[in-house]
């Protein structure tokens, strides 16, 4: 995913949970029954990346985890029908060197 893919991403889901938690709760509240900091809320809300972690729990708080439960599992089953990638003359028994 590219990051302007991400931003997007971290923008829909942070006015998602912005509009959602303002209906019920203000931020300090909120970052209280997620386990975080309100500046942490605020970024969240701002598309700002944080720990995922912190982002699933405050989907889950808002009660918004099962959709996206429901979507990852959906591209999950699409992504097990993709070809399995494999090295050209590789043998599968034979573990790679230590380069590093």
């Amino acid at each position: 995913m590219s990051s302007s893919k991400v931003s997007e991403c971290l923008q829909v889901l942070g006015a998602l949970i912005k509009r959602t938690r303002a209906k019920r709760m203000d931020q300090e509240e909120f970052a209280l029954r997620v386990g975080c900091s309100s500046k942490t809320v605020s970024r969240m809300e701002l598309g700002q990346p944080v720990n995922s972690e912190t982002l699933l729990q405050a989907l889950e708080l808002l009660g918004l985890i099962d959709d996206f439960i429901i979507t990852a599992e959906q591209q999950l089953k699409l992504a097990a029908t993709n070809p399995s990638r494999h090295r050209a003359g590789a043998d599968p028994d034979k573990d790679f060197p230590n380069d590093f």
